[in-house]
């Protein structure tokens, strides 16, 4: 499941973080990619700090899944369940199908990943 900004480097694609207006930072949780340069980084996650030059592309992906004919992105995942959010819509609907209003606005629920139609991502280039 995938949250947020990836830049493609190398033909490969790493989270990724703006540092600032030139550079972004690249992380991998591969101890392989310690061969093209990331270091480790809090004995967690390996980054590796490049030029916005040296990125070929920059997504924003976002996971979504469809539950009860709703669309809903999907924010967590364990092994057999995913924690599903909402931020608009019918405020009824939504809690009447479970939904627990967590913020204003914000509502979520974990739900078995077989209650859901589909599970897929959507990538917008930058």
């Amino acid at each position: 499941m995938r949250n947020g900004l990836y830049g493609s480097y190398k033909g490969k694609l790493y989270e990724a973080r703006v540092k600032d207006s030139k550079t972004y930072i690249l992380c991998s949780y591969n101890k392989e990619d310690i061969i093209n340069g990331f270091s480790l980084y809090k004995d967690i996650v390996y980054v590796k700090t490049v030029s916005k030059d040296d990125v070929e592309y920059i997504y924003r992906i976002t996971t979504f899944a469809e539950y009860n004919y709703i669309k809903v992105q999907v924010i967590k995942e364990t092994n057999d369940k995913i924690l599903i959010s909402k931020m608009d819509g019918d405020c009824n609907l939504l809690l009447k199908i479970g939904m627990e209003k967590v913020d204003k606005g914000i509502y979520q629920k974990w739900v078995s990943k077989d209650s859901v139609s589909k599970i897929y991502e959507e990538k917008e280039l930058l």
